[in-house]
C-alpha cells in the first residue's frame, strides 16, 4: 500500500536487448560447425563436392570459359584481392593517410590489430585442420591447408577495415553504400575462389565467418578508455 503523500514507485524498466550482441556467437557457430564437419568428414564434405562438380562443369564451356580461364580472366583478377601483397598495403596505406590526416595512431592501431590477429588466427587453423585443396589429396609438406580460407578473411579484413576508417564519421547514406559495396567484394572474392577452383565453398564460408569475428574484436579492442569503461 502506498504511503500517503508519496508518488508511486516507478517500475524499472528491463533493458532491451542488443541483438547485435548475438552476431558473435552466431559467426562463432558457424565457424565451429563447419570446422567440426571438415575434421569429421561431415555430411557438409558432400555438398562442396557437388558444388564444385557443377562449378567444373561450366568452367571451360564456351560461355563461361572467359570467366577464369584466361590470365587476366575476371575471376583470376577478383582472387588477387585476397593476397596478402595486395590487401595488407592497400589497409596499411590508408591506416597511414587517415592517421596524418586525423593527427592519431588510431587507424594504425586498428590496422594492425587486425593484421595480427588475421595471422594469428588463420595460419595455425590451415596448419592444424590441414585439409587437402580441391582436386588434392592431402597437404603437401610445408604448405598450409585450404580451411579457412586465407584469400576470404585475408580480403574481407583488410578492405573492410580500410573502408570502415574510411567512411567514420560520414553521413549515413555514405556508410551504407560502402557496406553494400563491401558485401560485394565478400561475395565476389568467394564466388572467385571456388570458381577458379582455389577452394571449397565452406573453405569460403568459414573464411566469412572468420572475418565478422576478427573484424568485431578489433572495433572492440580499439574502443576508445571511456567507451570501454562504461561498457
Amino acid at each position: 500500500m502506498d504511503v500517503a503523500g508519496e508518488a508511486p514507485a516507478t517500475p524499472r524498466r528491463r533493458p532491451t536487448p542488443d541483438p547485435s550482441r548475438l552476431i558473435p556467437g552466431g559467426l562463432l557457430l558457424i565457424l565451429a560447425v563447419l570446422t567440426v564437419n571438415v575434421l569429421v568428414h561431415g555430411p557438409l564434405t558432400g555438398l562442396d563436392e557437388r558444388i564444385r562438380a557443377a562449378v567444373l562443369a561450366r568452367w571451360d564451356s564456351p560461355g563461361w570459359r572467359w570467366l577464369g580461364t584466361p590470365v587476366h580472366g575476371p575471376a583470376l583478377l577478383v582472387t588477387n584481392l585476397g593476397v596478402t601483397h595486395v590487401a595488407v598495403p592497400v589497409l596499411a596505406a590508408v591506416a597511414l593517410a587517415l592517421a596524418i590526416r586525423r593527427h592519431t595512431i588510431r587507424p594504425l592501431l586498428i590496422a594492425l590489430t587486425g593484421v595480427v590477429l588475421l595471422i594469428g588466427t588463420v595460419i595455425p587453423a590451415k596448419i592444424i585442420i590441414a585439409r587437402p585443396g580441391p582436386g588434392l589429396s592431402s597437404v603437401i609438406p610445408g604448405q598450409l591447408g585450404a580451411f579457412p580460407s586465407g584469400h576470404t578473411s585475408t580480403a574481407c579484413v583488410c578492405f573492410s577495415l580500410a573502408v570502415v576508417m574510411l567512411v567514420a564519421g560520414r553521413p549515413a547514406r555514405v556508410r551504407s553504400l560502402a557496406l553494400a559495396g563491401l558485401a560485394v567484394l565478400w561475395l565476389a572474392v568467394g564466388v572467385a575462389l571456388v570458381w577458379c577452383d582455389y577452394h571449397w565453398f565452406t573453405d569460403v564460408v568459414a573464411g566469412w565467418a572468420l572475418s565478422g569475428l576478427l573484424l568485431q574484436l578489433t572495433f572492440w579492442i580499439n574502443r576508445p578508455r571511456n567507451l570501454r569503461a562504461a561498457g
